[in-house]
C-alpha cells in the first residue's frame, strides 16, 4: 500500500485533496464523538486516513462511499480488518442512500468533495435527514461553509443556508489551512457542524424548494422582478408580488437574502407560491 501511495496520482477534477493533517482527525472524532449507537457516513475516503479514525471510536457501523476504484484494494483492507466498515462504490451525488444502505446513519462525518457540496447536502437533507440522520461535521471549501451558516442580510445567503436554518442549526466550528491536505487545494477549509431538530420532511418540500429557488434567481434583482418572471404561468405579476411583498411588511425593493426564516415560512403559505408535493395530494 505504501508503494500504492507513492505512485498514486490524485484526480484533483473529482476532489481529490487527501486528509493528511492527524491533527484535525482528532478534532473531527472529538467533535463528532461517535457512540456504540451510531451509524455513520463517510463520503469520499479517499486513502482511508478519516476512515480508520472513525473505526477507532466505538460507532457502531460506517459506511462509505467512493467513486474511484482505484482505490478498492486498500479500502477493502479496512474493511476487511473491521466487520463494522463498509465500502460502497460509486457517484455520491446520485447514490441511492435509500436503497443501498443497510440503515440509515445517524451522523455524516466526510471530507466532501468541494466541486458536489450543494448538490451533495441536498441528497443528505431529502434522503437521509427524513430516515434518521440528525448530525454532519463536514470539510468543506471556506466559502461555501460560511454561505452555509449566513444569517439574514449577509450578501452570501442561499436557499441551502436557509432550508438548513429552518431544519435546525449550522455552525463553523473551525477553519482549515490547504497544508492539513494533500495535494493542497488552492482554497482555505473549513468544518461545518449541523445539527438537525426539526422540520425534517422540508427538503422535500415543493413548495418551499420552488419558492426559494425562485427568489434567488438572480441575486442582484428584487424579489417582485424575480417573482415575477419564476411564477410568471402561476399568474404572479409585478403588481400581484408588491401586493405579497406588501401583505409580509416587506419592501418593494426587498432581496431575497434580506428575509428572515420567520417571513420565508410566511411566504411559503402564499397560495400564489403553492406548488403540488410528489407522490401526495398536497
Amino acid at each position: 500500500m505504501a508503494d500504492n501511495k507513492r505512485h498514486f496520482i490524485h484526480n484533483t477534477d473529482i476532489g481529490q485533496n487527501f486528509l493528511i493533517d492527524r491533527g484535525v482527525v482528532e478534532f473531527i472524532l472529538k467533535r463528532s464523538a461517535p457512540t456504540a449507537e451510531d451509524v455513520v457516513l463517510e463520503i469520499g475516503p479517499g486513502d482511508g486516513v478519516l476512515t480508520r479514525g472513525l473505526l477507532s471510536t466505538p460507532l457502531k457501523a460506517l459506511y462509505s462511499v467512493e467513486v474511484d476504484e482505484r482505490l478498492r484494494e486498500g479500502l477493502d483492507k479496512i474493511a476487511a480488518r473491521d466487520g463494522r466498515c463498509t465500502c460502497f462504490w460509486g457517484d455520491a451525488v446520485q447514490f441511492d442512500y435509500v436503497r443501498a444502505l443497510p440503515e440509515p446513519p445517524t451522523k455524516i462525518i466526510a471530507n466532501l468533495p468541494y466541486h458536489i457540496t450543494t448538490p451533495l447536502m441536498w441528497a443528505f437533507l431529502e434522503q437521509l435527514v427524513p430516515a434518521k440522520t440528525d448530525y454532519m461535521l463536514l470539510m468543506v471549501q471556506l466559502e461555501s461553509a460560511e454561505r452555509i451558516a449566513s444569517p439574514a442580510g449577509h450578501r452570501e445567503r442561499s436557499p441551502l443556508g436557509i432550508t438548513v436554518e429552518a431544519m435546525g442549526s449550522a455552525e463553523v466550528v473551525r477553519k482549515i489551512p490547504p497544508t492539513a491536505f494533500n495535494p493542497q487545494p488552492r482554497v482555505n477549509s473549513a468544518l461545518i457542524e449541523i445539527k438537525i431538530e426539526k422540520n425534517r420532511e422540508l427538503a422535500n418540500d415543493r413548495t418551499w424548494r420552488g419558492l426559494l429557488a425562485r427568489s434567488f434567481t438572480q441575486r442582484r434583482k428584487t424579489l417582485a422582478n424575480n417573482w415575477a418572471a419564476g411564477y410568471s404561468g402561476s399568474g404572479v405579476t409585478r403588481e400581484r408580488a408588491f401586493e405579497i411583498l406588501a401583505a409580509h411588511g416587506l419592501k418593494p425593493t426587498a432581496r431575497a437574502e434580506e428575509l428572515t426564516l420567520d417571513k420565508w415560512f410566511a411566504l411559503a403559505e402564499v397560495p400564489d407560491f403553492h406548488l403540488k408535493n410528489k407522490n401526495s395530494g398536497e
